[in-house]
């Protein structure tokens, strides 16, 4: 994923988001607005029965009344129909169990009938009867008994109703307030999510671009330490940037490993060239001085290279030349330096050797050369002159002493060893 996809995907994700509980929102509040509505019509209807039901108890109480104190009979059929008025109104509230306690609903009708029965019952009496007061005294405390309970239970009714009326509206107004708290939430979280993406991808890029720039001045200041590369962490456009630079480290590594070999290296015999033996020697020397160990420095020569020159031509000469090297290469062994010095010229540089081991290690490879065949002229000889440094020496100072054996080779009529006195 590129970057630009990144930190495009992300406000779009947050904004899918929020987007979709911006809807949930919208129809979470409407459904909330019609429950809330709808319970007003639920409850309402209920709420006016019980309260018409309260004002009808009281109508019949003071008709009762009135009707004995007007000595009316006739009043009483007047109370019939408040009666069947409350009671049609008791049946409606039966119709919704889920709001009305039915077992309450069915005490508060049986006794409004007890009471209604007991009041008229004594109502008969004091109209029929002058002394009906003295002889009722249990049927006036039966009445007093139910009309209080009665007055009770259809006070508890309402009271009820409005206890869930409220509790349920309060739920409704939860819900909402809920809903509204998770808005909040979800808000501040996609702004947390959308900060905490955007810097981490900030910072991703910034340190991949960090690396780059470091190892891109390390490179422009010349550095040639090859060996690191960058870490490629994503696959966006700055991991494929890292990608290629890293092929291009690798790409560099290798070219300076073959400017540096071809630097070091002479072009026809393949050995150390006299540039690679002027920077080797002096530290060898130094190594040898510090480990109080004797390091052998030898020169060897072609004899009569140069008739071989003029009588077989430079191609031929070459070519001894590259058969020589590729025996030194053969004979040396692993910490033994060897190098073309210049022309028909070798150095072979010898750590931690005596006097004897060199002289004797140089007239074995004296031999094997004499023995071989080299291309048109078969028989090749080499002069050696061999010199063991000292704790005053300089590479100069070695060098010069084995160059004194060499010629003093050269005297002794070619093809040997000459050491120096140590």
């Amino acid at each position: 994923m590129t970057i630009f996809q990144k930190m495009l995907l992300v406000p779009i994700l947050a904004l899918l988001l929020y987007s979709g509980f911006i809807v949930y929102s919208y129809f979470e509040h409407q459904q909330s607005s019609q429950r809330i509505e709808s319970i007003r019509d639920h409850y309402m209807p209920l709420l006016e029965g019980v309260n018409a039901n309260i004002s009808l108890f009281e109508q019949l109480t003071d008709m009762f009344k009135d009707a004995v104190l007007a000595g009316e009979s006739g009043w009483l059929e007047n109370t019939w129909k408040i009666k069947q008025e409350i009671e049609i109104n008791l049946a409606k509230l039966s119709h919704h169990p889920e709001i009305i306690d039915i077992v309450e609903l069915n005490k508060s009708r049986e006794t409004f009938s007890r009471y209604y029965n007991h009041v008229e019952l004594f109502a008969n009496k004091m109209l029929n009867s002058d002394d009906a007061l003295t002889q009722s005294g249990n049927l006036i405390q039966a009445v007093n008994q139910y009309h209080n309970a009665t007055q009770e239970q259809f006070s508890n009714l309402k009271l009820s109703i409005k206890r869930r009326f409220s509790h349920n509206i309060n739920h409704a107004i939860d819900s909402l307030n809920k809903m509204l708290f998770w808005s909040i939430v979800i808000s501040f979280s996609s702004m947390s999510f959308l900060m905490v993406v955007m810097l981490k991808v900030s910072l991703s890029t910034r340190r991949s671009l960090h690396q780059v720039v470091v190892r891109m001045k390390e490179l422009a200041l010349g550095k040639s330490d090859f060996s690191r590369r960058l870490t490629r962490e994503n696959k966006d456009e700055l991991g494929n940037l890292i990608y290629w630079f890293n092929q291009l480290s690798d790409k560099l590594e290798q070219d300076y490993v073959n400017l540096e070999t071809i630097s070091i290296t002479d072009k026809l015999t393949q050995l150390n060239n006299r540039t690679r033996t002027d920077a080797y020697f002096p530290k060898a020397l130094q190594e040898a001085k510090d480990s109080h160990t004797p390091l052998a420095a030898v020169l060897l020569d072609i004899d009569h290279f140069k008739s071989v020159n003029d009588n077989y031509g430079h191609l031929t000469g070459d070519k001894i030349l590259q058969s020589l090297a590729s025996i030194l290469k053969q004979h040396a062994q692993q910490h033994d330096f060897v190098a073309r010095w210049g022309g028909e010229e070798f150095i072979i540089i010898i750590k931690q050797c005596s006097a004897q081991q060199a002289h004797e290690k140089m007239d074995k490879l004296r031999i094997v050369i004499a023995q071989h065949s080299f291309p048109d002229v078969k028989q090749v000889t080499v002069s050696f002159g061999i010199a063991l440094s000292k704790n005053t020496d300089t590479p100069e100072g070695l060098m010069e002493r084995a160059d004194k054996c060499l010629y003093k080779a050269k005297e002794q009529g070619r093809n040997c060893v000459v050491i120096a006195d140590t």
